[in-house]
């Protein structure tokens, strides 16, 4: 790496811990230099180098040449560009079930049709291994060869392919694995001189619902440590899982996820347990406000929304195509939706919305259907599915647009509606 281009500072995507480039270890590339006393003996050896090819790239104590770079803490694998990139981090937060699988594959698969064609950026994987399980989601729904057969996306596990194990002397450490995105503006972006300046490595986490829940983190697993420096958080709220609107929707409803016996999930001690993590962490006093985007994604619009707001499917796109060739963002219109789901919201749970407005600044309500249809129960296995030839997104995308929108400078602009369409 090219000591010009490369952030002064370094925040590890995994552990959060800051450090100078010249701290950074690299993994060793011979096959003599296996064992780690983080990871463990089927790692390759991290090392601090002293040597380095005309290229930058470290040399390991075999003469071999090594292209991986890592954190001195946790000692797993960065991607390189962090450390040319400034970084946005965003935390997804949710209870078990609240669909926050289902919503990452369908957000990432619609930003990749929307950010080329309309914003005129695009949007890669930073390290298509870190991002393997969410491409594979992806793929099951957009991808699926046998579009007819019903699939389904595994809820994350506590301990599964997201988290990864890290070695602290008797102590092993779980954390979680995060997505990490690069958005760049394409050539014919109006703004393509102000590349540096606008390019940015985008992390976010999705962490088991379960983490959430008031004792779900322990030392060992600390694995919502990243609610302290992200820079917004959303918060899905899934009506499915509360009782009072599963009573409001049943008569007129088929969907399995409001007829079934379901289970409820106190959300807003959800929420207030992530609040009382970010005040712990940050120092935030009892009486403080926090003060970066809460975005409420109220989740499942497809089951909930004939009910209680039957214009859910006539929803209009809030990306508008502009004169200078780069889409912009409706905020009006994203803010007018919004009061009208906290008016429903007020009604049917007022005290997750008493429990998002105590705690936030700035609360703004999303509604969304991953699926833009209600599941299928599978008889064989009795597990919910869909039918990948039936999935339409319905505002998937609209939740981190907007956050970018409101915590990033340039890289999606808002539309000022000049008279209402």
């Amino acid at each position: 790496m090219k000591e010009t281009s490369i952030q002064s500072q370094i925040t590890c995507p995994h552990c959060w811990h800051r450090f100078p480039p010249e701290e950074t270890l690299w993994a060793s590339a011979h096959p003599r230099l296996y064992g780690d006393a983080r990871l463990g003996p089927d790692v390759q050896r991290r090392f601090l180098p002293t040597r380095f090819d005309p290229s930058g790239n470290a040399i390991d104590s075999q003469g071999s040449f090594c292209s991986e770079v890592c954190c001195p803490k946790c000692h797993l694998v960065i991607p390189r560009t962090m450390f040319e990139l400034k970084c946005i981090f965003y935390s997804i937060l949710g209870s078990p079930g609240s669909g926050k699988s289902h919503m990452l594959a369908t957000t990432t698969w619609q930003l990749r049709q929307a950010m080329g064609l309309r914003f005129k950026l695009s949007i890669s994987d930073a390290d298509p291994d870190s991002n393997r399980q969410l491409n594979e989601h992806e793929e099951k729904l957009f991808f699926n060869e046998h579009p007819d057969r019903l699939a389904t996306i595994p809820k994350t596990e506590k301990e599964g392919e997201l988290y990864q194990p890290v070695q602290f002397g008797d102590e092993t450490i779980w954390y979680p694995r995060p997505f990490v995105f690069v958005v760049q503006p394409l050539a014919d972006h109006p703004h393509i001189a102000r590349r540096d300046e606008i390019s940015r490595a985008i992390c976010v986490y999705d962490n088991a619902g379960e983490h959430f829940l008031p004792g779900g983190e322990s030392s060992i697993s600390p694995a919502t440590q990243h609610l302290n420096i992200s820079r917004g958080l959303l918060f899905l709220f899934d009506p499915t899982q509360h009782a009072r609107f599963r009573e409001a929707c049943k008569e007129n409803s088929t969907d399995p996820q409001i007829t079934g016996t379901g289970r409820s999930h106190r959300q807003d001690q959800i929420l207030h347990e992530a609040a009382n993590r970010i005040r712990t962490h940050s120092g935030l006093a009892q009486q403080q406000k926090y003060s970066k985007p809460l975005v409420i994604v109220v989740t499942k619009m497809d089951a909930w929304g004939p009910t209680l707001w039957p214009e859910w499917d006539q929803l209009p796109d809030p990306i508008r195509d502009s004169r200078q060739g780069v889409a912009g963002l409706d905020v009006g219109l994203i803010e007018e939706i919004s009061a009208r789901i906290r008016a429903i919201m007020l009604k049917q749970a007022p005290e997750f919305v008493n429990a998002a407005e105590g705690f936030a600044d700035k609360v703004t309500y999303i509604p969304v259907s991953s699926l833009g249809r209600g599941p299928e129960v599978d008889q064989e296995s009795g597990l919910l599915g869909v039918r990948p030839k039936d999935v339409k997104p319905i505002w998937a995308e609209v939740p981190l647009l907007y956050m970018l929108n409101q915590t990033s400078s340039g890289l999606i602009p808002a539309l000022v509606r000049r008279s209402r369409e």
